[in-house]
């Protein structure tokens, strides 16, 4: 038995309900991003939960609402039914598969929304994560689409790390260093127990900073450029001085790293900041002014 008396009557219910459970969506959204003390994390799953289970009440009131479905011979019923779930099958195949990546997704929580990540090749912050895809937003202030699914089969790298409940500064050092930063094996250079000395009392610096702060996550920014072997040492000295200009912008100084010898110098380079905005708002221009100092001839 259908639960309206009339077509009619079930369109206007419909209509209402789908309504309906979109500002509620709504009204839990707003509060869910005014709220503190619920994570990112927390967030995505509640609204992934949500969208589901609206989904699911629009469905069922479709298709037990209209009395006209038990008008039709029981014979043409099951034909139509048959027809219909094959079409559906067939057209939402690929909607299916995404959907349930996406609670692969939620339920694994390889990322959440603000996170600097690298999937497949393409490397952003991650701006949205919905039932059926994901999207990132490059250095390039472009916006790249990606289906669940196609997450799922990528390789995925987070470049952001969680800093939740670590209050000693040990802890906090182990979780920020890189590979380069734990090694013994150091450039001599005129300036290296300063350029050491100076490294620890940055770090400590912003530690305290990140401290002071509910839950934050740490983001990382990495790239590689190659330098010459001419001037390399004068270019090293302006370049140290760009990272200490670019300091305030990013929250955190710039370091880099020589990592490989060829017919030039491979130097990584290593942005880290609290907030994705400062990464994408400065990076260009970071990138910009290094390669001024890499190709200059006035040196």
């Amino acid at each position: 038995m259908a639960i309206f008396n009339s077509d009619l009557e079930a369109i206007v219910y419909i209509i209402i309900i789908a309504v309906s459970l979109f500002f509620i969506n709504k009204v839990i959204s707003f509060f869910l991003d005014k709220s503190k003390k619920v994570s990112i994390q927390q967030k995505n799953r509640i609204y992934f939960i949500i969208r589901v289970i609206s989904v699911i009440i629009v469905i069922f009131f479709i298709l037990e609402g209209f009395p006209s479905f038990e008008l039709i011979d029981p014979t043409y019923k099951a034909i139509l039914t048959g027809v219909t779930s094959t079409a559906i099958a067939f057209a939402s195949s690929e909607i299916f598969a995404n959907f349930m990546a996406g609670f692969v997704l939620i339920s694994i929580g390889p990322f959440d929304i603000g996170d600097i990540v690298k999937i497949d090749t393409d490397k952003g912050i991650v701006r949205s994560i919905s039932m059926t895809k994901v999207i990132l937003e490059t250095s390039d202030n472009i916006l790249i689409v990606k289906s669940n699914s196609e997450v799922i089969s990528s390789k995925i790298v987070n470049y952001t790390t969680k800093l939740r409940n670590i209050k000693r500064y040990v802890d906090f050092k182990k979780k920020v260093q890189s590979p380069q930063d734990k090694g013994d094996v150091r450039i001599k250079m005129k300036s290296d127990i300063a350029n050491i000395v100076e490294k620890n009392t940055d770090l400590m610096a912003f530690f305290r900073t990140f401290s002071r702060k509910r839950n934050p996550d740490l983001h990382t920014y990495t790239f590689k450029m190659h330098l010459q072997y001419e001037k390399f040492r004068i270019k090293l000295d302006n370049i140290e001085k760009l990272c200490i200009k670019y300091k305030k912008k990013f929250g955190f100084k710039p370091r880099y790293y020589i990592i490989g010898f060829t017919s030039r110098i491979i130097v990584k380079f290593r942005i880290l900041s609290l907030d994705t905005n400062k990464i994408l708002g400065n990076q260009h221009k970071f990138v910009n002014d290094l390669y001024k100092i890499v190709f200059s001839h006035n040196i």
